[in-house]
């Protein structure tokens, strides 16, 4: 009779080659933890940029299929608990406030990190906003749109009217903006500091960098 053969299964891991695993994975995740959070920050004033764009365009097409004018502001945080918004309304008194009788169209809370702030001044809140016009109750500048979709002039008045924004910043100084052309075109675009201006990506060849 013979014997049976024995077969021998996978060969599994030992400890000494889990623990070296593990300190590889730990080296190469501290090494890494910089990068990811920077990532992690950009992806957070990235998306918030995009965001606010997306609720303008919307408010500038509910303006336009309402007939009425749209309004678009920036509430500053009042403190813990209570982040910075972006709020966008449909203005049916034309009063340039939100009241009981106004439609609200969509509110977008800041993402931790992320504030209203201005580059390269660090003006932050009420005095982040670029342009546009002038709060009826002391606040920051509001964004209008009318009803045929063309954006409020400047208040007080400039000679030469060239748009506004809201501007944003993060904790390593990735200042951005979105930013709304002169009153006829209302064209909107986000833009990125550079350390001199505000550009779109890929203007005049220059692709935007990141802290």
């Amino acid at each position: 009779m013979e014997n049976p053969v024995r077969v021998r299964g996978p060969r599994g891991f030992t400890l000494i080659e889990l623990l070296v695993a593990m300190a590889l994975l730990l080296v190469l995740l501290t090494l890494s933890m910089p990068s990811l959070m920077a990532m992690l920050h950009q992806a957070k004033i990235r998306g918030v940029v995009q965001e606010t764009a997306v609720l303008m365009r919307l408010a500038r097409i509910r303006a336009i299929k309402r007939s009425v004018q749209s309004v678009v502001r920036i509430v500053p945080s009042t403190g813990p608990g209570y982040p910075g918004q972006v709020q966008a309304f449909l203005d049916l008194d034309s009063d340039n406030k939100l009241g009981a009788n106004d439609t609200m169209i969509g509110a977008l809370e800041l993402p931790s990190g992320v504030v209203f702030e201005e580059c390269p001044s660090k003006k932050t809140d009420k005095d982040s906003v670029s342009g546009l016009t002038q709060d009826p109750d002391g606040g920051p500048n509001i964004l209008i749109f009318k009803s045929d979709g063309s954006r409020a002039d400047n208040t007080p008045p400039t000679t030469d009217d060239d748009g506004g924004a809201f501007r944003f910043n993060d904790p390593f100084d990735n200042c951005m903006e979105v930013y709304v052309g002169r009153a006829a075109t209302a064209r909107i675009e986000a833009r990125k500091w550079n350390g001199t201006k505000y550009i779109t990506n890929g203007e005049n060849g220059e692709a935007w960098t990141w802290n």
